[in-house]
């Protein structure tokens, strides 16, 4: 890769709106250009305006690939990593872009990371310097177990992070933890030789129960969601937790949301212990109670009766996952509607709902339709400031539940 300098990056800001197609077919016309690096890094810094907005308002940062690009964590995400890594010296073992290097490295004492492709080292080693991260190091190399840190020392503030890849050779997604690259099983006893702490991000998809059962070392298991989407799951491994592991039921599991309103993370914790001896109570809602829709890191979790249990809420049906109530609970992690309407899903209900809401936001929950085929069904317009649950009550009643956003 060519070193870029102050006329490339003139050159990303003069063509940032550019096809990029157009450019690498008139790549000869501009001498001295790196022009391969210059269209990703145009293409990466629209995405990352989105994705992390600190590096994509710049123009003198540079994204050699799309596909790191779109594998890096985002801002949010990786700020709220940095609650596991304020004042630690930190080993970043799967570096990629370094975007999580950066945020961790604005509150812990130092970073390295480590990083195996040559090219994405670069790329690294310029954004820090760009962005003025003094205190992280870049190494090329490829990190299997503690002897392959450079730099690392024994004591009880030093910390890794890793982010293994989760993909085949083929390009295929991986699950099973002990299929990602590094093998995260196989060198965190070399690593807790050393490290107090050990934290790894793995798939979304993947089982919470299972990981637990695979890391033993687990103290705390994070599911991150931004704006209701789950992003990321963080397996928070504590070397105290090795000669006296936790039980399995007792790994504090705790929800993250990022709400779209105000930029607020919201958090709830809970164990699988408290959630298999949680009751809820199964009811049908009436016209001006509430309605409770947990956010995506509690039903990622699992959280499925604890949700209700701990504001006294009672439950739609075992398997929907809504919760009701009479008065409002401001603390709840989730969506709050007011509710303004019930209606039979038949055709009486459906035509009422046709002739009275013409446009409304449509959602199901254990209903034998999906929110697009109810939206159809309907035959209303998608959008406004009402909402429209679909979902099976107790008794199979299936019902539809008009709400207001409160």
């Amino acid at each position: 890769m060519m070193q870029p300098d102050e006329r490339f990056f003139s050159f990303i800001k003069e063509h940032a709106e550019d096809d990029t197609s157009a450019l690498l077919l008139s790549a000869s016309k501009f001498k001295g250009i790196d022009v391969r690096l210059a269209a990703s890094t145009i293409e990466g810094r629209r995405k990352m305006a989105v994705k992390v907005p600190e590096w994509g308002e710049r123009f003198d940062i540079i994204y050699p690939s799309s596909v790191n690009v779109e594998q890096c964590s985002s801002s949010y995400t990786a700020e709220l990593k940095q609650r596991y890594f304020r004042d630690s010296r930190v080993f970043d073992l799967t570096g990629g872009l370094g975007v999580d290097s950066y945020y961790i490295s604005k509150v812990a004492q130092s970073v390295k990371m480590f990083e195996q492709n040559s090219v994405l080292c670069s790329a690294a080693k310029n954004n820090f310097s760009r962005l003025g991260a003094e205190n992280i190091e870049v190494f090329n190399k490829r990190v299997d177990k503690i002897e392959d840190i450079d730099g690392f020392t024994s004591g009880t503030n030093f910390s890794v992070y890793i982010d293994p890849s989760r993909r085949s050779e083929s390009g295929g997604r991986i699950f099973a933890i002990r299929d990602y690259d590094p093998d995260i099983v196989s060198m965190k006893d070399s690593l807790f030789l050393h490290a107090s702490r050990v934290i790894v991000k793995v798939s979304p998809m993947a089982d919470i129960t299972s990981l637990a059962k695979v890391l033993p070392e687990c103290s705390e298991i994070a599911v991150i969601s931004v704006f209701n989407e789950c992003k990321e799951l963080l397996l928070i491994l504590d070397r105290e937790m090795v000669k006296k592991p936790l039980k399995t039921a007792e790994i504090p599991i705790t929800a993250w949301n990022l709400k779209r309103s105000g930029k607020i993370w919201e958090s709830f914790s809970w164990t699988v212990k408290e959630e298999s001896e949680s009751f809820t109570e199964l009811g049908e809602p009436e016209k001006g109670m509430y309605l409770y829709e947990p956010n995506a890191s509690i039903l990622k979790g699992g959280a499925y009766k604890t949700a209700g249990a701990r504001f006294g809420l009672i439950k739609a049906e075992t398997s929907s996952h809504l919760y009701f109530g009479r008065e409002r609970v401001n603390s709840f992690p989730g969506r709050v509607f007011r509710i303004t309407d019930i209606c039979e899903f038949g055709k009486s209900g459906i035509k009422h709902i046709s002739k009275t809401y013409p446009k409304a936001n449509v959602s199901v929950r254990n209903f034998p339709l999906s929110s697009a085929k109810l939206l159809e069904r309907l035959k209303i317009e998608e959008g406004g400031e009402t909402y429209i649950f679909g979902t099976l009550l107790p008794h199979n009643l299936r019902k539809l539940i008009v709400c207001k956003k409160d």
